[in-house]
């Protein structure tokens, strides 16, 4: 019922868009190895799960650790490989020449990059829940009387799933504004690598709230649910949350001003 009344080009944009991620190998296999990947990492979590106590600062669920660390960093990696994703799959149309042809059989450019957001995020978050859903299992399941699930945890995994949907959108819209998923990537990169020089160079000026701003501050923020709230760089979660939105709705505007204003 709610398919039928959706209008006959939207389904054929997004069962286009569908294809081309599905049908891709590439995509397959990170994806199945990050799963993959996640779910033995929650597993050793649970089964090495080292109780925080009070003069420990950062935690991951509670817990302290290398096996915390490796968990941790799988959701990380997660985010980095969602915003890869996006990079590709919008970058890759101008590598490859097929925007033109895609433009032909969707010609509403605005149908053209809605389909293609709405379908690089859908996958992200799909994957993400994959991995989140079979880690807190084998977390659970492992950890038994020694792990406490609650609000803790279903925050910083809700939390790094919006990070992953919010930077497989920024990483195709970089790919539209750049015009190529190289470009995009290097973007990406180079703001991880120069925005903590920022954030030392704003404490330097006596203007470190600056910081808390910018989009690696607000994805940190967005994670580690309210971990850092104290720092001088990080966004407290809430705030963290709606500064990384906001960043995905300007890199949105942007990839819509010049697909929308700009030859193909």
């Amino acid at each position: 019922m709610i398919l039928t009344a959706v209008p006959d080009s939207v389904l054929r944009a997004a069962n286009s868009e569908v294809r081309k991620v599905t049908s891709l190998r590439s995509n397959r296999i990170p994806a199945a190895v990050l799963v993959g990947v996640g779910v033995v990492a929650f597993a050793v979590l649970g089964m090495v799960f080292q109780e925080a106590d009070s003069s420990h600062k950062h935690t991951f669920l509670g817990a302290v650790g290398p096996a915390a660390v490796v968990a941790a960093g799988v959701l990380l990696l997660a985010v980095v490989l969602s915003a890869i994703f996006g990079a590709l799959s919008s970058g890759s149309e101008y590598r490859y020449g097929t925007l033109a042809v895609n433009a032909q059989f969707t010609p509403d450019r605005n149908l053209l990059l809605g389909s293609k957001l709405a379908v690089t995020a859908g996958f992200s978050l799909a994957i993400v829940l994959v991995l989140e859903v079979l880690g807190g299992a084998a977390l659970a399941v492992f950890g038994r009387d020694r792990v406490h699930l609650g609000g803790a945890l279903f925050a910083v995994l809700g939390g790094a799933a919006l990070a992953a949907v919010c930077w497989s959108v920024i990483g195709a819209a970089l790919g539209f504004v750049f015009r190529s998923p190289t470009q995009a990537m290097a973007a990406m990169l180079a703001t991880a690598v120069l925005e903590p020089l920022v954030w030392l160079t704003a404490r330097a000026v006596g203007f470190a709230g600056f910081a808390t701003l910018l989009p690696i501050s607000a994805t940190v923020g967005t994670m580690t649910d309210g971990s850092y709230a104290k720092s001088d760089f990080i966004a407290p979660t809430p705030a963290a949350i709606a500064v990384l939105i906001l960043w995905t709705a300007g890199a949105v505007a942007a990839a819509w001003w010049i697909l929308t204003t700009r030859d193909l």
